[in-house]
């Protein structure tokens, strides 16, 4: 990459790092407030209420914010007309979704406060909906900065509305109108900004491009559906089949990890459009940038889920207190779930930017259908624990066909004996903690985290030149050769 390059690539990370760094430490408060002042059950029905919301949430585009991303991204000059397209398009939908959401509710016979927290949430879509088609043009044109500075601005206003909440001692429908008024305002703060950039919806619509947009836009909905279904099936099975002081035992568990995934979410986000143009570039490129890249998004997830199994029981006790002892096993099994996301989360992105979308399609919705398959059994058998191993069979499976898909659509292929070696440089050092009994506590994973590290030179999974790949990256400087 040269110098302009880098800086707009560091300039976007680290603005929408910081955002959703932010955000999530927030939405934990929330939780911690949930568990230690109301009680499991009460988290549970937050947990319920939640995962309805943004499943259908990534329903909501229907699959045209990749497909938008894609084009204009190598033609720019699409802008104005997918914008305007698209903002009707999200706006019939949003109306779609509030009708839906309640319909959910009332057929899976959910209590009436639920029902009236779904309504009330139901609002948040509709309006995300509509910043969606803003952002998604902003994000085609590489511009990801001005919708993490809106994240942040988003996010004072979700601390101060739930700090409010928590001051007036109130709980539920309080904590989701809160989520609903965050997203009228991201919304609003997004449809200024994007004026900014002469962005701006004129109303000049056409059916027959919305139409094509849709049909185009089809494959990317069913790689972005299934998969995020992927990642909250495991509490809508729950809810369906156990009470929810026990779903609230493991959305504490499962919060933590899924909310984790913004850091590789983010870096997958600003590499969706460069790996679209260096596709039309520089196939060899693109190629050798999809090598490294999943080498380090791999690493880094790898180190991540070493740092929540070793201070799995630390977390719990800090954020939830001792009556969620059982959610230790919980999160150190679902740790499993962030390298395993990171390993197939590229491959994923360059079958979607590629003529093989369909092959990505494939993989997405054989994972959810082997996870839907194997939940209600492991529930049955296992009950929490079983749901936890069932969203991780449905991401496994998902990450391999990803990689298997790229190497044969596209001849990309991995670097395999470094990811070998540096999932045992990962791997070996907490578990001799825990055949040794010190398996937690912050000073033994510090312990296993500079063994690691130290263990990815000595194995040449990491040399110097990646270091100097990374922070050239990260810190704005000019590559090296």
């Amino acid at each position: 990459m040269n110098a302009p390059v880098l800086q707009r690539f560091a300039l976007n990370f680290w603005t929408l790092t910081v955002s959703k760094i932010l955000y999530r430490l927030v939405s934990i408060g929330v939780a911690m407030y949930l568990a230690r002042a109301l009680g499991a059950a009460v988290l549970g029905g937050y947990a319920t209420v939640m995962n309805i919301l943004t499943l259908y949430l990534a329903f909501a585009d229907l699959g045209v914010t990749n497909l938008v991303i894609k084009d204009v991204s190598q033609n720019r000059e699409l802008s104005g007309s997918y914008l305007d397209n698209f903002f009707v398009l999200q706006f019939l939908v949003g109306l779609l979704l509030i009708g839906l959401i309640l319909l959910t509710g009332w057929f899976s016979g959910y209590e009436r406060i639920l029902l009236i927290a779904l309504a009330v949430g139901s609002i948040g879509p509709f309006f995300s909906g509509l910043s969606n088609a803003y952002q998604a043009l902003m994000n085609a044109h590489e511009l990801f900065y001005p919708f993490a500075v809106i994240e942040v601005v988003c996010m004072l206003l979700f601390l101060g509305g739930n700090v409010l909440v928590v001051l007036m001692g109130e709980g539920l429908l309080a904590l989701i109108a809160v989520t609903s008024v965050v997203s009228f305002a991201k919304y609003v703060l997004g449809a200024v900004w994007a004026r900014r950039f002469a962005m701006r919806v004129r109303w000049r619509f056409q059916w027959s491009a919305v139409r094509r947009m849709l049909a185009a836009g089809l494959p990317f909905l069913l790689i972005n559906g299934t998969h995020f279904a992927i990642q909250r099936m495991d509490v809508l099975f729950l809810s369906w089949s156990l009470s929810d002081d026990r779903v609230g035992v493991y959305a504490a568990a499962s919060r933590l990890v899924f909310a984790s995934l913004f850091v590789l979410a983010s870096v997958g986000a600003l590499l969706y459009p460069v790996f679209s143009r260096l596709l039309v570039e520089d196939e060899a490129r693109a190629a050798r940038a999809y090598g490294r890249g999943t080498l380090y998004v791999f690493l880094l997830s790898a180190l991540m889920a070493q740092l929540f199994i070793t201070l799995a029981p630390d977390i719990i006790v800090l954020l939830y207190g001792p009556g969620f002892d059982e959610a230790v096993f919980v999160l150190r099994l679902l740790a499993m779930f962030i390298p395993l996301f990171g390993i197939g989360l590229l491959a994923s992105n360059v079958l979607m930017v590629s003529g093989a979308v369909w092959r990505a399609v494939g993989a997405s919705v054989i994972a959810l259908a082997a996870g839907a398959v194997a939940a209600p059994f492991a529930i049955v058998s296992w009950e929490i624990t079983g749901a936890a191993a069932a969203v991780l069979f449905a991401e496994g499976v998902a990450a391999v066909l990803y990689i298997v898909f790229a190497a044969r659509s596209l001849s990309m292929t991995l670097p395999l004996p470094r990811i070998a070696a540096g999932t045992a440089a990962v791997a070996l050092p907490p578990l001799l903690l825990m055949l040794g009994g010190s398996a937690s506590g912050p000073l033994p994973a510090l312990g296993a985290l500079a063994v690691s590290m130290l263990l990815l030179f000595l194995f040449r999974v990491l040399t110097l030149q990646d270091v100097r790949e990374i922070r050239s990256l990260l810190l704005r400087r000019e590559a090296a050769a």
